[in-house]
């Protein structure tokens, strides 16, 4: 059994994006805006059977690679409120990379896993949403020893790691480096499993994820963007896991809430 099985519990588990609203700045509406709409969305996911949850901090205009402290705190105290309403496993994912936040919020909430965007391949930002970091791109030289090191000296070092390889939202600063070596590295650097992406509700491409699993060996390697009811008989054929935000949310877009007859269609699909 592996790790995938033993946190979830089913096999391919699918996990449903959890977006938070803002968390500073003119646009943050208070704690208790972001909790109770975030409560919409964990009741819509849950009643449409899902599996797993992932909450992240989508609308995040820092630039860099970490939070300021505001949001960093924010961030924890929604969590933590959060968890208690959460009945399925949940991770942590803290944009842009702010691996220190997401274990820590993590190692506080009883979350299963981390996930982290940048984890072994050095990177520019090349973001659609976050406008502070189109008008200023920022370069990211993760130092996986460091982020255990940080993991470790909060006692967070035994949560899994979920590690994104040539992420979505960035530039490949390694330009003759493969996925295979990324997914190597990745793994040699004590990633519990990979995530395949190519950007927000698009997907990569099936040989894409075959040729991850090639090299992966028995680390579970899962789909990060684009799965959806119309593509998921033939992801689930190659996939051990699946991360799944926009398809899952009204009409399809990433900003709006949770469709839960959407979350219940793609449950069945996948459970038949």
């Amino acid at each position: 059994m592996d790790q995938i099985d033993k946190i979830f519990k089913v096999k391919k588990p699918v996990i449903g994006m959890l977006h938070l609203d803002y968390l500073e700045g003119e646009k943050f509406k208070g704690i208790k805006f972001v909790i109770n709409k975030a409560l919409e969305d964990i009741k819509s996911l849950q009643e449409g059977d899902i599996d797993g949850i992932l909450i992240e901090n989508w609308k995040e205009f820092s630039v860099g690679e970490f939070v300021s402290n505001q949001t960093a705190e924010n961030f924890k105290e929604v969590v933590q409120k959060l968890a208690k309403f959460i009945k399925v496993p949940f991770g942590i994912n803290v944009l842009n990379n702010d691996y220190k936040v997401a274990f820590s919020a993590a190692k506080s909430s009883g979350a299963s896993f981390v996930e982290l965007d940048v984890f072994v391949d050095k990177v520019k930002s090349n973001f659609v949403n976050n406008t502070n970091a189109m008008e200023s791109p920022f370069v990211i030289d993760p130092q996986p020893g460091e982020i255990w090191s940080y993991a470790k000296s909060i006692g967070a070092s035994d949560i899994p790691l979920f590690a994104f390889v040539q992420p979505k939202h960035y530039i490949m600063l390694e330009p003759k480096k493969t996925i295979e070596i990324s997914t190597q590295q990745a793994i040699k650097n004590g990633a519990t499993a990979i995530l395949v992406t190519k950007a927000t509700g698009f997907a990569p491409t099936v040989d894409l994820i075959k040729r991850v699993k090639r090299v992966a060996g028995d680390t579970p390697v899962g789909i990060g963007s684009g799965f959806n009811i119309e593509n998921a008989k033939d992801f689930l054929q190659v996939i051990d896991f699946a991360v799944v935000g926009s398809s899952l949310k009204v009409d399809g877009i990433t900003d709006n809430p949770v469709d839960p007859v959407r979350v219940a269609n793609l449950m069945n699909k996948v459970r038949s």
